[in-house]
Formats: structure tokens, sequence, C-alpha cells
């Protein structure tokens, strides 16, 4: 399990010396991305704390299934942050938009990478003949009387696994 998730787990517990490993271990990855956008070091900073100080608040709502959860709740909470934080300074207005473009561009390409690599986490991890069925029918493309036939099956368990392969991909990616 990952040392973000075991961390959290008793976070939730409100253990404030997990807390503490975690805010020492990633605030300065934090800071760096929140004044990337923001430009200005004591804003960078006060977003980074506000982020802690509302993830311990929230701690008992949150729940993180890996390490990359967390990294993507974070980044994107302090993204939104650092963006209010442009959008209530006036003077940084151009700045805003530029960042907006930049990083919403930036943001399309991970989360779509990061939601294939969930995906395909979460085909491997179906059941065998599950899988087996599933990539056949929606990797490979064949019909379900292609696989049926080819697996020495009714077409009728084919519509079953294919069924059930969607139903659990959608509990584990969402």
């Amino acid at each position: 399990m990952d040392d973000v998730i075991k961390h959290f787990e008793r976070i939730r517990k409100g253990d404030t010396e997990a807390f503490r490993k975690i805010f020492l271990a990633h605030s300065d990855k934090f800071y760096l991305w929140a004044f990337k956008i923001v430009g200005d070091s004591y804003a960078a900073e006060d977003i980074v704390q506000s982020f802690f100080i509302r993830l311990w608040e929230k701690r008992n709502a949150l729940t993180f299934s890996d390490e990359a959860t967390f990294f993507a709740y974070a980044y994107r909470a302090i993204y939104n942050a650092s963006l209010n934080w442009l959008r209530d300074h006036e003077r940084y207005s151009y700045q805003y938009k530029l960042v907006v473009d930049v990083v919403a561009t930036e943001d399309r390409y991970n989360v779509k990478e990061e939601l294939i690599r969930l995906l395909e986490k979460a085909i491997e991890e179906l059941p065998v003949r599950c899988k087996q069925i599933f990539k056949m029918a929606r990797i490979e493309r064949k019909s379900y009387s292609e696989i049926a036939d080819e697996l020495s099956i009714s077409e009728n368990t084919v519509k079953t696994q294919v069924s059930k392969a969607y139903h659990i991909l959608r509990k584990k990616v969402g």
C-alpha cells in the first residue's frame, strides 16, 4: 500500500504525527506548483497551508484509493486555489489568463493519461475469465457470437461477463 495512503488512514483517526509527515514530505512540491502559477512566494505559502488545513478539516470525508489519487486531488485543489488568488488580484489578470490556457492544456493531457493508467490497472485486476472476455470484446473488438464460438460458451455468458466487467470498472475507476 502506498505510503501516503497508510499515513492518510492514520490521519483520518486524528493522528497529527502522520499529518506532519505528509506535510513535511509534500509541502515543498505543492509550494513549487503554486509558485509556478501565482509567481508570489507568500501567496504560494498561503495556498499550500490552506490546502493542508482543509485536508485536515475534511480528513473524515476524503478517501484516496492510491497515491496517484491523492496527488491528483492535491494538485487540483492547489491549482484552483492558485487561479482564485490570481483572479482576486487583478494586477495579475493577464498572467491568470495565460496560466489558465497553458495549465488547462497540461491538465487535460495529465487527467487523460491518469485515467488510462487507472483503467488499465483496473482491467488487469478483473477476474481471469471476465478479463479475457472483456478484452476480446472491447480491445480486440470481437462480436459476442465470435467470442462465444471461440470459447465454447453461450452469447449470454459473454454478455454477462462484459456487463460484470463494466460494473467492476465503474466501481474502481468511477
